[in-house]
């Protein structure tokens, strides 16, 4: 008790000193949790914008899509057996076909993304809880197509119109239908909402010519850890010329990007925090060579070596135990509120463009083992930049203390 009374008072001698040794510990700490919070938070992001709306847990495809140029979804469509994918881990099914149709409306016109997508079964692939639609999602050949929000907008059409569809068949052909925009969409992923429409399998039939084959299979699993296992356990079961990809392969190049820039992070934090090291070399330093003549009397009245090396260890590691708890509560508040609420990256997005493969809400990802693990790695910066001014304070003789 002793001691701590002692390295507060010390502490409080020079303030302004004391504050901007705290302050750099408080921001490095802070920036350290919001920080990997956002990071974070924009990983998760991906896999679900990813997930949600294009790829579920676990895909089968046509092995060349899209790496050869000249491939496309509707040369490589596959009839999917009735049995496929049966798994106790799956719990939703669905079969897609993808293809590039252009749109036209009066004068206007757009090559789009297309989905061909069956009503019944796609909702137990991916959820509709976050799809926020203008008008009712087709369901029949009659009730024609949904379309993205960037569509509607460039199209200028509203639900009730009626747009051209044209598309290639598998056999080479030109089909074109008069179509019904049942909808406008917004599912929070500008890869989609900007030019994706979205077909019934009954109008994608008519359109063309598909004959009940489909480009991908998609699956959602009860967990998505075991996106690799069950991809191993149906590998058995894929027609020839179709590969399997789970999410993690789909996400793997914009999870790639996330490391360097978790690497740029990583980097600015050590910088502050040996900043706050040597504010804190600096102020503890500082402090021992003002009080020369006080270490002296301390050690003549009995203090010994040590205790003069733990009383000045002790105050770099109060620093370090207040910037560590200010800055964890600052940068942990933060992460917590925005991990409830959401960031709106809507603006953001539209001027960027539309093919990010984000959601356009980010949730920052709230880690309460990263914030303990922040506290104790500020602690130990502190108590580590203490060491060499507590040693050259101990090391000062008695007698050439008290003379100064």
């Amino acid at each position: 008790m002793f001691f701590a009374r002692l390295a507060l008072l010390n502490l409080t001698r020079n303030v302004r000193r004391t504050a901007l040794s705290l302050a750099s510990i408080v921001a490095g700490v802070a920036v350290l949790i919001l920080g990997k919070g956002f990071i974070g938070g924009i990983r998760e992001n991906v896999i679900r914008a990813q997930v949600d709306t294009m790829s579920g847990h676990v895909l089968v495809r046509p092995a060349a899509y899209p790496t050869e140029g000249l491939s496309h979804p509707l040369d490589g469509l596959w009839q999917v057996p009735e049995a496929f994918g049966r798994d106790p881990e799956a719990t939703g099914m669905t079969a897609r076909t993808f293809f590039v149709p252009t749109a036209v409306h009066k004068t206007d016109s757009l090559r789009a993304r297309g989905v061909v997508f069956d009503p019944a079964t796609d909702p137990l692939v991916f959820p509709r809880d976050a799809w926020k639609i203008d008008g009712t999602v087709p369901v029949t050949a009659e009730d024609g197509v949904l379309v993205g929000r960037g569509v509607a907008r460039l199209l200028r059409v509203v639900p009730g119109d009626r747009i051209v569809l044209q598309a290639r068949t598998p056999a080479g052909a030109i089909n074109a239908l008069d179509v019904n925009v049942s909808g406008i969409f917004s599912l929070g992923s500008p890869a989609i909402d900007q030019l994706g429409i979205f077909v019934p399998r009954p109008l994608g039939e008519d359109l063309l010519r598909l004959e009940g084959r489909a480009s991908h299979v998609l699956f959602r699993l009860a967990d998505r850890e075991h996106a690799a296992a069950f991809a191993s356990r149906i590998a058995p079961q894929l027609p020839p010329g179709t590969e399997i990809r789970t999410w993690e392969d789909e996400t793997a190049a914009m999870l790639r990007v996330q490391e360097i820039r978790e690497a740029a992070l990583n980097f600015l934090v050590i910088a502050l925090l040996g900043m706050s090291g040597l504010g804190i070399v600096n102020t503890v330093l500082m402090a021992a060579y003002e009080r020369v003549r006080e270490i002296g009397t301390l050690q003549a009245l009995g203090m010994t070596r040590s205790g003069v090396l733990r009383l000045f260890l002790l105050e770099g590691a109060m620093m370090g135990v207040v910037g560590s708890l200010v800055g964890a509560v600052i940068g942990a508040s933060v992460v917590a509120y925005y991990g409830n609420v959401g960031i709106d990256l809507s603006s953001l997005i539209e001027k960027q463009g539309a093919n990010l493969p984000i959601s356009a809400i980010l949730y920052l990802d709230f880690d309460p083992g990263l914030v303990v693990a922040a506290i104790a790695f500020g602690i130990a910066t502190a108590v580590v930049a203490s060491v060499y001014p507590a040693q050259v304070a101990s090391r000062m003789v008695p007698a050439d203390a008290v003379r100064g």
